[in-house]
């Protein structure tokens, strides 16, 4: 019988520091969106988007299958939903929060 084992690293002090930062600036720019133009909601979406894709872990780095696989699922639909000719603000800021949550663990 083979097993396979996953290694998974821990991220550094500076890292965690780091990597807080951004996702507490996430949250902000997230807060943004509901005072935003249509088109400055665009360009907030978007550069969420970008902080989160930066964020989210290699599969199997720092976090189970099972987390990966919903931190990435959602992802996809932040991205779905950030490429709409018409976005939803809201349903991308609920997703957007509960990505930055999930990346939030240490």
């Amino acid at each position: 019988m083979i097993q396979t084992t996953t290694t998974r690293e821990r991220r550094t002090t500076t890292e965690l520091v780091a990597s807080g930062r951004r996702l507490d600036a996430v949250r902000e720019i997230i807060r943004g969106l509901e005072t935003a133009t249509a088109a400055g909601q665009q360009h907030l979406m978007t550069k969420v988007l970008n902080l989160l894709q930066r964020e989210a872990p290699p599969r199997d780095l720092w976090v189970g299958d099972q987390q990966w696989s919903k931190i990435a699922a959602a992802l996809d639909a932040l991205a779905r939903e950030a490429s709409r000719l018409s976005p939803d603000a809201d349903v991308f800021a609920r997703q957007a929060v509960f990505i930055a949550d999930a990346l939030d663990t240490p």
